[in-house]
């Protein structure tokens, strides 16, 4: 089998891509709230087949978890980490953030691959493939994919479903790939209803034959799929709760100011943001409409006012980096100073300065290890806590205090927040104050505020570094306790 030069230098940069998602992997970044909530979720439906731990709050559908489960069930996570024949603590609490984080990476594979597969399908040409692929390479350390979350599974099942309607050199899409795309569009919307902004494009697709024909093949399986879960849902009677816990999170404000989602993609992609806004642009000029179909939606709802956080730019990152490609490409051609002639001189440049650049930015990121204080803490707290008691702490980290010592009864600011009977003891254990995650935590942090010191986690990253700018710092881990008998 032959393989071509360009199926060598995919390699190239594919191999790049997974070096710098694995580079690091247990340490960096810090053990993230949203990370530790699906993790406990995914835990426990291989163990009890419960989707919501909680029936009355319902935040999103069940599948970004029930996936991960799958293969936590095979391999017996995390009892199989908990049960390992040693007495060093620190390897299996390295191990048990680790393994979320290889499903999450397998995540971003076949995500990479869709990002130079569509390209080079929009485009028609595999250097320009190879350039989105390379900027999509440039997320440092690809930090906002390590974490398991859903909005990387939600995005992959999104590009799935474009990539089977999006035919090759104009051939004709098949009734099979129709319904297969449809299916998966629902999976998208049963990872997370976001999904719901990209479907515009999805139809415009399906559509832009102007036949009804398959316009009925694509979304009778997505509406018989979304339909088994609303019915599913209704038995239960969690209809409600879904609904009431969706309008909240509509409503919900921010404490960060407003357009933060501009400074998240500047710090995460730039140069996909810049060239692939441009290259947006320019298709919509020549009234090729299908890519600001595709990205406006989900750009307004960043900017939309509300509660916007990094989690909610990780599904526009790979579609910026697909219309970044001939924009980029172009004006190195024009900048350059190696002879039209030669312009596979330029591109060959362009591909190894990208390549190099990521790997650089990924050893320099995650020579912090963002972990260090809260696995420390995690280690403290399992040794040290009395028997049967409350915690509140962040989730990032509290689902693996709980595998350490189930006796604890594990919780958060925000259901701590509704608890009736307040315990006689209470330890918090977070990097900042509760009215600083949200400021209508009025119960949390009245008793937050009677707490007293008990320990600090904190390590200091390099001055020259991203995480010596957050003045919250996020990675370090403060211990309270509060007592009825106040402070001893």
């Amino acid at each position: 089998m032959h393989v071509t030069k360009y199926q060598k230098l995919f390699l190239i940069v594919f191999s790049v891509i997974i070096f710098n998602s694995c580079f690091g992997l247990a340490s960096f970044p810090e053990y993230f709230w949203d990370e530790g909530v699906y993790v406990d979720r995914a835990v426990n439906f291989a163990n009890t087949l419960q989707m919501y731990q909680d029936p009355n709050y319902i935040d999103h559908p069940p599948l970004g978890w029930i996936i991960p489960s799958l293969f936590f069930a095979v391999i017996g996570f995390p009892n199989s980490i908990i049960h390992l024949q040693t007495h060093d603590m620190n390897l299996q609490i390295l191990l048990l953030f680790l393994i979320p984080r290889l499903v999450a990476v397998s995540y971003i594979i076949p995500i990479s691959i869709l990002v130079y597969k569509l390209s080079n399908r929009l485009y028609n040409n595999e250097k320009i493939a190879l350039i989105s692929l390379a900027t999509f390479g440039l997320i440092p350390a690809f930090w906002p994919f390590r974490n398991l979350l859903l909005d990387p599974l939600m995005i992959l099942f999104v590009l799935l479903s474009l990539f089977l309607i999006i035919p090759k050199n104009d051939n004709a899409i098949t009734k099979s790939r129709l319904v297969t795309s449809g299916l998966l569009f629902g999976c998208a919307l049963l990872a997370k209803f976001s999904a719901i902004f990209f479907l515009p494009a999805v139809i415009f697709y399906v559509l832009r034959n102007k036949k009804a024909s398959q316009g009925i093949a694509w979304s009778v399986p997505l509406i018989a799929i979304f339909l088994s879960w609303i019915f599913t849902m209704s038995s239960q009677q969690d209809l409600f709760h879904i609904i009431s816990t969706q309008s909240w999170q509509a409503s919900r404000s921010s404490l960060l100011p407003y357009g933060i989602a501009l400074q998240i993609l500047v710090t995460v992609l730039p140069i996909g943001l810049v060239f692939g806004v441009t290259g947006i642009i320019q298709l919509a000029k020549k009234k090729q409409f299908f890519a600001p179909i595709l990205s406006i939606p989900y750009l307004g709802f960043l900017f939309r006012g509300g509660y916007v956080g990094f989690v909610h730019i990780i599904p526009i990152l790979p579609i910026l980096s697909i219309f970044s490609g001939k924009t980029l490409y172009d004006f190195a051609n024009r900048i350059s100073c190696i002879k039209p002639t030669q312009n596979d001189k330029t591109f060959h440049l362009l591909l190894i300065v990208m390549v190099l650049a990521s790997v650089g930015i990924t050893v320099w990121i995650t020579s912090f290890d963002a972990g260090q204080a809260q696995r420390e803490a995690i280690v403290y707290l399992a040794n040290n806590l009395p028997k049967n008691s409350t915690l509140v702490t962040n989730p990032g980290y509290g689902w693996v205090i709980k595998q350490f010592r189930p006796d604890i009864q594990v919780t958060d600011v925000f259901s701590f927040n509704f608890i009736k009977k307040i315990p006689d003891e209470v330890y918090f254990v977070d990097s900042t104050s509760p009215d600083k995650r949200d400021s209508s935590l009025i119960q949390t942090q009245s008793i937050y505020e009677k707490s007293c010191l008990l320990k600090a986690f904190e390590t200091v990253p390099p001055i020259i570094h991203p995480y010596s700018l957050p003045s919250d710092m996020p990675w370090n881990v403060i211990v309270n306790h509060f007592s009825i008998k106040g402070c001893q």
